[in-house]
């Protein structure tokens, strides 16, 4: 039996649960579903046919399906899926899912549109809920931050104002310590400084947390040694160790680069938290701190990983997970032998996510631990920063104002290279990636280009194949920068049409050395000096010995006006120098020297040394770099007493320094 195409229709029309409808090209109603008759609230079909939109919802969505079907009917063009919200005058919006097509008769004309809506009102509402709980949730999300970072914040500046009058309790007590030798008073105030250095331990660690939750503890990257730290780390604890009766091993890896770029203050606190611990937990056995470099393909970064291990109590299966929680310690652990309140694993994870790393702990109770540490990412200073040799101290070099271009996608690195330059009398122009480099090269036409080869956007042997390409600036000079230490790919280097390269970690003498092949410059004797008491020996070992033949006295004229000339350059290069100290002394040094000593803060006078050691390295001070460092040794046994001597001489050196500088400018 053959079913019709109206009975088809029909069928459709009375018995699907959504609204179907047919509409002519004025959008009135020419035939409608079952479905819609009972959505309208009308008694038949009959009471829609010949009607529109504006019979039956509020005229703002009545207004804009009006449009949506003229604009179907003009274009050709469907609506798919479109959400709508259907709002009746006198009765409970609804919400539907449209779409609607154009209508075309037997001859392939629009006649009118039709269409079908799926009611999802419920499907909405549910949707309504769930955002505005996750508003709400939003809401006390935020109020809960905003109230932890005011925790954090109200703790971070009560940790200062409690941690200022401790200090001043633990130096004065030092003092007296010298000074009352009855022992009765001695073991008072050995109480004292028992007790107060625990309670600054404790603040301490408060004033971290607070820092770090507050968002407010920065780090502070620098070139470092990591052979010579973690060195300096087994020195430091290796009397403590040997006192217990226990072995101290130490694996460090010799291929770890020259100089990485880290905050060594953080890297230290984590090492110290660590091995401190080891110390602490370990009764017999052996500290074992092993440390390794995987670089990276192009050599310009590592993964710094290192390991402390122990054969001490060990830690739980069930404490491991605990450990790195704030003021939470092994459940097995016996407080009162051991102290400690469970921050300094807190702080330590905190600070190892913070340099992008991860840290973990390997133990079995009763047969120690291993905490297990990998730093991601490292990038490896293009400065080595370490003291010059004495035979690069014998020369110094001013170059003659010339521009250099520095390429370096590390920021730090530019800033270090900018740093050294300038001392040296050389302009510096700065780019961080190869596309930068050749923009600047043809803007400012740099007497020299210094290059690194491994940068984003586009790299070094791309841009110096753009330099030597290019008429304009093919002729300047392009030193490569590169990380890599293989022969291989120093082969692949020599390639490339560069004019030198140098391998990171640069030596300030090396660098100094390169530019010197391709820039003028003039060079003099450090030592020379210009008092009068001094002209006569100056002279002397300019013109030489007695036993040099007679010049006639217009040679002599001549030559004393040569002297004379590099005399006079010599003393302009001093200058400059000179000036360059004095302001770093004036605008930096000074105005710390009396804050430290008056508030006593341990945490500002290890940055202070720090900052005043950094200026000795930079300026070749050997006095300043051992003041500073005298300074943070006795700032690290906490020695009070010693500390506040040693800014006193390094006061009493630096304003001299200052006086005397001025007075030879």
């Amino acid at each position: 039996m053959k079913i019709s195409d109206k009975e088809l229709l029909n069928a459709l029309l009375e018995n699907i649960p959504d609204s179907i409808y047919f509409k002519d090209l004025e959008s009135r109603f020419i035939r409608v579903s079952k479905q819609l008759v009972n959505r309208f609230n009308v008694k038949s079909e009959e009471d829609i046919i010949g009607k529109t939109d504006f019979d039956f919802f509020s005229s703002e969505h009545a207004s804009q399906a009006f449009q949506d079907e003229q604009e179907i009917i003009r274009t050709g063009k469907p609506i798919i899926n479109k959400e709508e919200k259907e709002t009746f005058e006198g009765r409970e919006d609804r919400w539907v899912l449209t779409t609607k097509v154009p209508f075309y008769n037997s001859e392939g004309k629009i006649v009118g549109t039709f269409g079908i809506s799926k009611d999802i009102t419920d499907k909405k509402k549910i949707e309504f809920q769930l955002l505005e709980e996750k508003n709400k949730a939003e809401e006390l999300a935020k109020k809960a931050m905003q109230a932890d970072l005011l925790k954090s914040e109200f703790l971070a500046n009560m940790s200062h104002e409690i941690r200022t009058p401790m200090n001043a309790i633990l130096g004065f007590a030092e003092i007296l310590k010298d000074q009352l030798k009855e022992p009765q008073y001695q073991k008072y105030i050995d109480i004292i400084l028992s007790s107060g250095k625990t309670l600054l331990d404790l603040i301490n660690d408060i004033l971290d947390i607070s820092k770090i939750e507050a968002g407010k503890l920065t780090l502070q990257y620098r070139p470092v040694n990591p052979q010579e730290l973690f060195l300096d780390i087994s020195r430091i604890f290796s009397e403590k160790i040997n006192s217990k009766g226990l072995k101290l091993l130490t694996e460090i890896d010799e291929k770890l680069p020259k100089a990485i770029l880290i905050d060594e203050v953080r890297l230290r606190q984590i090492l110290f938290n660590l091995v401190g611990n080891a110390i602490k937990f370990t009764s017999k056995g052996y500290i074992e701190l092993k440390v390794k470099g995987i670089y990276y393909p192009d050599r310009s970064k590592i993964d710094l990983i290192f390991s402390v291990k122990d054969t001490g109590i060990g830690i739980s299966e069930e404490d491991k997970s605990e450990i790195f929680n704030y003021f939470q310690q092994s459940k097995n652990l016996d407080v009162k032998k051991y102290g400690g309140t469970g921050l300094g694993l807190a702080i330590t994870k905190k600070l190892v996510n913070l340099m992008n790393g991860e840290i973990e702990v390997e133990s079995t109770v009763g047969k120690g631990s291993t905490f297990n540490v990998i730093l991601r990412n490292v990038s490896v200073a293009s400065i080595d920063m370490a003291p010059l040799k004495e035979e690069t101290k014998e020369l110094v070099i001013k170059f003659k104002g010339q521009k250099v271009l520095v390429t370096d996608d590390i920021e730090s690195n530019r800033l270090l290279l900018n740093k050294i330059l300038t001392v040296y009398n050389l302009r510096v122009f700065e780019a961080s990636n190869g596309l930068e480099a050749l923009n600047i090269a043809k803007r400012n036409k740099p007497d020299v280009i210094l290059m690194d080869l491994r940068m984003p956007i586009m790299d070094g042997y791309e841009a110096i194949k753009k330099i030597k390409d290019d008429p304009d600036i093919k002729n300047i000079p392009v030193i490569v920068l590169t990380a890599s230490a293989m022969k291989s790919d120093e082969s692949e280097i020599k390639k490339i049409n560069c004019d030198g390269y140098i391998r990171k970690p640069v030596r300030r003498f090396e660098l100094i050395k390169e530019l010197k092949k391709h820039l003028d410059y003039e060079e003099e004797q450090e030592n020379i000096d210009f008092e009068a008491d001094k002209k006569e020996k100056v002279e002397g070992e300019i013109l030489g010995s007695k036993k040099v033949a007679k010049k006639t006295e217009k040679e002599k004229r001549k030559e004393k006006l040569g002297i004379e000339s590099k005399k006079a350059a010599l003393k302009s290069e001093h200058k400059v120098i000179s000036k360059e100290l004095i302001k770093e002394i004036t605008e930096s040094i000074l105005p710390l020297i009396d804050k430290v000593k008056k508030e006593l803060i341990i945490n500002d006078i290890e940055d202070f040394a720090k900052r005043v050691k950094a200026l000795g390295i930079n300026y070749n001070d050997e006095k300043m770099v051992n003041l500073s460092e005298a300074i943070l040794k006795y700032c690290m046994e906490f020695d009070i007493n010693n500390v506040l001597h040693s800014i006193e001489q390094l006061a009493n050196y630096i304003v001299n320094l200052k006086s005397n500088l001025k007075s030879n400018l």
